[in-house]
């Protein structure tokens, strides 16, 4: 390994113990700053020297003997491991977050001391920033959105964290590491914690990028954050967000799905009052004492924990999921226990089709008696048919298991094993809910495990004041291993019109087992119908910022008509501008495919990574002429106003939301 010290940014070592000792009576405004060291390592992932900047506690070279803890931080676009020099002018203000206070207010902020290398001088604890930098999207870093060289800095976060404990005194396991970072490099932050939440203890996030596309180059697909809400459960996150960041709008419906969903999650807001409430590294003392706290008190490893993934193959609390998928997606798994999981493959977020045509292999960690016999069973959607079989736990006590993307719930168990429930997914009456409409929900109730199971209490329970349940808590008499149950039923109502999506909780009540599985619902209420619309059935539409074959949709004839065997997509436009806005949309009409819709994703032209979706769906052959369509849709459209970067609070960031009902009658072109 090759590895050089670049430049100490305060004393070389020797020269600053000697000038500490000679200049003691002059107190400790010198000796107690932060010691920063600018250094180079070659890369085995990268295949090329990588700098990185480190601050150290000021008696990090005095107190031998001490370890600390290391909060690895993600610079943002424009920005490196050292930002710009003092001075230097960035192209997006990078330098706001600065290492240290340099006199100019407008770049650095008005808190002299609101710094990392001031948290470090009064804190025990290491500081660790690499450099983002790709030579051919600077200053975009992290090769991310769109993903153009395979550059993956997810795995080189893992060769980094080596790099900083083979060289320095850390604490070196999952209790002595945190992530943070601003904008770009606090998406990378949600990034990293969503992927390696077994290499940290907390992650925070200073106004982070929304989404991006990520993964492998092939693969690469938009990943919105707000929807990977599931990989944090069990790991303590924390978020700034400005009043007027131009990415409030992603910063706030970020903060809304994590507050539903129940995590360890916190967020701190800051006006016009501080820093303008802008774009920004505000309260670094307030996010890196969160920090703190955790190493102080780290979270155990969850006893249940969830993880989606856009890499076909990965890792993660010493599971190995390899498959040979070949379209771009995602790997969820829910419920990981040594008692079971439920697997399925999405081709986008929060609600794609499922990706079926692959084999998946699941190596689980080693929880079972080496050489034993264990049942596998399983069950696949719609959870009609069980299937069991006998597997041997191999030399590392780790099981062996092969599915395909199907949505599946397995449960792994020996004869004298007590029963288990799972909820393995659930049924509603109405697949397309509406406001003020009763809507009954069954849940599939799975017991996976080796016994029978009686006195069951099942409740269905909503912290949503929107939501009402309308039903009592149910009692099941019996479920015997290896069965499924779906007899249990509850009402619910929504009381908002404008509501989205609730989530709703299961709570399974049986011997001295509790149980808590959350149901996600969505709503589909019309905020108007729409009626001015094309269709795209092979057709260029002008997009913001896209590119001619971006602007491409649907796949057939090109006359505009929506015909049986064609894959179509909606599109529409707003205040007679020339752009048109692609539509999301959801139908349960039994004439479309689901299985082969797709989501085409196009680029904002807000330097946000955010991405418009617009759907396209496939019209059955089968589809008589004539037949009428109803379809629920979802579109939105930038205000209008100054689209400058550096315009904190611009409107042209802000996206109104349209939620409409249309129809469309469908000719057959044999008819034709």
């Amino acid at each position: 390994m090759k590895l050089r010290l670049v430049f100490l940014v305060r004393f070389p070592l020797l020269v600053a113990i000697a000038f500490c000792f000679g200049c003691m009576n002059l107190g400790n405004s010198v000796s107690r700053k932060a010691i920063i060291e600018d250094r180079v390592h070659e890369s085995k992932v990268f295949q090329e020297e990588r700098h990185y900047r480190i601050f150290l506690p000021p008696d990090y070279y005095s107190k031998t003997d001490k370890r600390y803890p290391v909060i690895y931080f993600f610079h943002g676009f424009g920005g490196r491991f050292n930002g710009p020099a003092d001075g230097e002018s960035s192209v997006s203000a990078e330098a706001r977050y600065y290492d240290e206070f340099n006199g100019n207010v407008k770049r650095c902020g008005p808190d002299s001391l609101d710094n990392i290398a001031e948290f470090v001088r009064n804190n025990d604890v290491i500081v660790a920033k690499w450099d983002g930098y790709v030579k051919e999207q600077y200053p975009r870093p992290y090769d991310i959105g769109p993903v153009q060289l395979d550059i993956q800095f997810t795995e080189y976060f893992k060769e980094f964290i080596n790099i900083v404990d083979r060289n320095y005194r850390t604490i070196a396991k999952r209790e002595g590491r945190a992530v943070s970072g601003l904008s770009m490099g606090g998406f990378t932050s949600m990034n990293m914690a969503a992927k390696f939440p077994h290499l940290i203890s907390s992650a925070s996030f200073f106004c982070p990028s929304g989404g991006f596309s990520i993964g492998p180059k092939e693969l690469q697909v938009f990943t919105p954050m707000k929807d990977m809400k599931i990989n944090y459960v069990g790991l303590p996150i924390r978020m700034h967000i400005g009043k007027n960041d131009f990415l409030r709008q992603y910063h706030y419906a970020i903060d809304k799905a994590f507050k539903k969903y129940d995590l360890a999650y916190e967020s701190w807001q800051y006006g016009s009052s501080y820093f303008n409430g802008f774009h920004n590294v505000v309260n670094v003392k307030g996010q890196f004492d969160f920090h703190m706290k955790n190493f102080r008190n780290p979270t155990a490893r969850p006893e249940k924990w969830h993880h989606i993934d856009v890499f076909p193959n990965f890792d993660v609390w010493g599971y190995t999921i390899k498959s040979d998928r070949e379209v771009p997606g995602f790997v969820i798994l829910e419920d990981i226990q040594k008692e079971g999981f439920k697997i399925s493959s999405r081709k986008w977020l929060p609600d794609g089709s499922p990706i079926a045509n692959q084999t998946i292999h699941i190596l689980t960690d080693s929880l079972y008696e080496i050489g034993k016999n264990y049942q596998v069973v399983r069950t696949q959607s719609p959870y009609s048919k069980i299937v069991e079989q006998t597997v041997e736990a191999n030399e590392q006590g780790r099981i062996n298991i092969t599915c395909d993307g199907t949505p599946t719930d397995i449960g792994i168990y020996q004869k004298e094993d007590p029963g288990l429930l799972s909820m393995s997914g659930f049924k509603m009456s109405d697949d397309m809910p509406e406001f003020g409409k009763e809507l009954e929900i069954a849940p599939i109730l799975f017991n996976k495990g080796g016994q029978n199971l009686s006195n069951i209490r099942v409740e269905l329970i909503s912290n949503d004041a929107n939501i009402k349940v309308l039903s009592l808590p149910d009692t099941i008499d019996y479920i015997s291993k290896t069965s499924i149950f779906t007899k249990s039923k509850f009402k619910i109502i929504a009381l908002d019109p404008n509501v989205r999506s609730v989530v709703l909780k299961l709570k399974l009540k049986y011997n001295q087992n509790s149980e808590i599985f959350r149901l996600e619902v969505p709503f589909y209420n019309s905020d108007f119908e729409l009626k001015s619309f094309s269709i795209a059935d092979g057709n260029y539409f002008q997009q913001e910022a896209s590119s001619t074959e971006d602007s491409f949709f649907g796949k057939g004839n090109g006359n505009g008509i929506i015909e049986a065997g064609e894959k179509i997509s909606f599109l529409t436009q707003v205040d007679n501008n020339p752009n048109w806005y692609g539509l999301k949309v959801y139908t349960d009409d039994p004439f479309v495919d689901s299985d082969k819709e797709e989501m085409k994703f196009n680029n904002r032209n807000d330097w946000s990574g955010a991405m418009r979706s617009t759907s396209e769906i496939y019209i059955k052959p089968t589809c008589p002429d004539g037949h009428v369509i109803n379809f629920y849709g979802e579109y939105d459209y930038p205000a209008i106003g100054d689209i400058r970067r550096d315009n904190q609070a611009a409107t042209s960031f802000i996206k109104y939301k349209k939620r409409v009902s249309f129809k469309v009658k469908v000719k057959n072109q044999k008819t034709n």
